[in-house]
């Protein structure tokens, strides 16, 4: 069998971790010290917030202290799903099913991850065992259909999807709807279901319409449906690709638009070979390379799903296989060329802006360091009193009267300062030589009534006089 490129896996992004919460300053007035950040509620909040790489990161943490957490691990394999790793998020399900052999969650997670390794059938058993622990049919259904579609059992993938898109409002499910009814020839359902979509400009949704024009036998449309939605050069490369899905089986067709696997015997040896131009003289057609067949799933009798040993991989230092020649140039027309000129010039102002955007962050980050230096260089770390506190910065002149006229001989040949903490500002006296100078002081305004507290504040924090 040989493998291309999805689209989908064309747009992946990468996510970008997350910085870590800011340090609070503690009301003993000593020096800031960080936020106690627990790392499972921060790996649930940046799965909520659409960050599973940031997530995975958490759940890792967690499990380098207790390898054996069960919300961790299960969470860990639905983090390495979602950034498209399923070998990992396979690796963590089975951890977690050792733990807790009977929830329903975690064989569904398992199930969902066979389905992105093309186990269909696995992925099916697991998905029934979910349901029969009490996983509700909705939760994996989109996945289900899926599997469904690998076996050529559309009918029941659309069941599946259409119970999601009944249940909430749902892109993904509609978009595998509107794919699955092309695999079985129905391409005027599925396009009127892509139409609400197509109407947001749902780039995801251009590119499944390009996919239903293709599997039902409109190559043209399929290739200018894909000239109006991608990269002039990632068009050419799908040329042959969509000029052959319609002669695939149903279950072939799946494979081809979910994971870019075309059957040897129909695909052409490299998509970018397919051109009708001749190679150039000399240049002999690149090889195929048959990738190594994935292993079946093998279930213990308990149902839990039993991890086999890798395959084994290539030396350290071994040479790697020679890409294939890159492919001339497909000649366009003048329409289709002037199109494809258009979107080409927007990628390149996008990608000059995007530079722009990225240099000018660095020079910002850069003069903030300085000011930052700057600011702790002129205000190092220094030790106060704090002998009061007013919401109100321009009436602490007044609260100082008040304390200075309860405490002349404490406070009398004392100089009143501010900073702000949190929603209110300290009133402080100071500096102080040291830290054990202000806490000596403390010591003595309470024999004399004064209640008050040492207060240390960092370099670089500003400290204003009371007037």
């Amino acid at each position: 069998m040989k493998r291309f490129p999805s689209l989908s896996a064309l747009a992946l992004l990468l996510a970008l971790a997350a910085p870590f919460p800011a340090a609070a300053q503690s009301m003993d007035g000593g020096a800031e010290e960080p936020l106690i950040v627990d790392p499972m509620a921060s790996a649930r909040d940046a799965m909520s917030r659409g960050d599973p790489a940031e997530a995975l990161a958490r759940y890792l943490r967690v499990l380098a202290r207790d390898p054996g957490d069960l919300e961790a691990l299960s969470g860990a394999g639905a983090a390495a799903l979602a950034v498209g790793d399923a070998d990992a998020a396979i690796n963590f399900y089975v951890r977690a099913e050792k733990v807790s052999p009977k929830d329903g969650r975690i064989k569904a997670g398992l199930g969902s991850a066979l389905v992105q390794k093309e186990q269909p059938r696995a992925a099916l058993r697991l998905f029934n065992t979910a349901t029969d622990l009490g996983v509700p049919p909705v939760d994996i259904a989109l996945d289900r259909g899926l599997a469904y579609d690998l076996r050529g059992d559309n009918k029941r993938a659309q069941a599946e999807y259409a119970l999601v898109t009944r249940t909430r409002p749902d892109p993904e499910a509609t978009r595998r709807l509107a794919l699955s009814l092309a695999m079985g020839g129905d391409r005027m359902s599925a396009l009127a279901i892509l139409d609400p979509l197509l109407r947001k400009r749902d780039i995801a949704a251009w590119r499944a319409r390009a996919f239903v024009l293709a599997m039902t036998g409109d190559a043209p449309g399929a290739e200018a449906a894909a000239y109006a939605v991608l990269p002039r050069y990632q068009a050419d490369a799908l040329k042959p690709f969509l000029s052959r899905l319609a002669s695939l089986k149903s279950a072939e067709k799946a494979a081809a638009v979910h994971f870019g696997r075309f059957p040897e015997d129909k695909a052409p040896v490299e998509m970018a070979e397919a051109s009708p131009v001749a190679a150039p003289k000399g240049r002999a057609p690149a090889t195929a390379v048959r990738p190594p067949a994935t292993p079946r799933p093998v279930f213990d009798n308990d149902g839990r799903l039993v991890m086999r040993p890798d395959a084994p991989t290539a030396k350290a230092g071994a040479a790697p296989a020679s890409p294939p020649s890159p492919a001339p140039p497909v000649v366009l027309g003048d329409a289709e060329q002037k199109v494809a000129d258009q979107r080409s010039l927007a990628e390149d102002r996008r990608a000059a802006q995007k530079r722009a955007a990225a240099e000018k962050a660095a020079a910002e980050k850069k003069a903030k360091a300085k000011e930052e230096a700057k600011a702790k260089k002129s205000s190092p770390e220094r030790y106060w009193v704090q002998v009061a506190s007013g919401a109100y910065k321009p009436d602490l002149d007044k609260e100082w009267a008040k304390q200075k006229g309860r405490f002349p001989k404490i406070l009398g040949n004392r100089t009143p300062w501010t900073t702000p903490y949190k929603s209110t500002n300290r009133l402080l006296i100071g500096p102080f030589a040291s830290k054990a100078a202000a806490q000596e002081f403390v010591n003595e305004a309470r024999d004399g009534g004064l209640s008050s507290f040492p207060v240390t504040t960092s370099s670089g924090q500003q400290v204003d006089r009371v007037n």
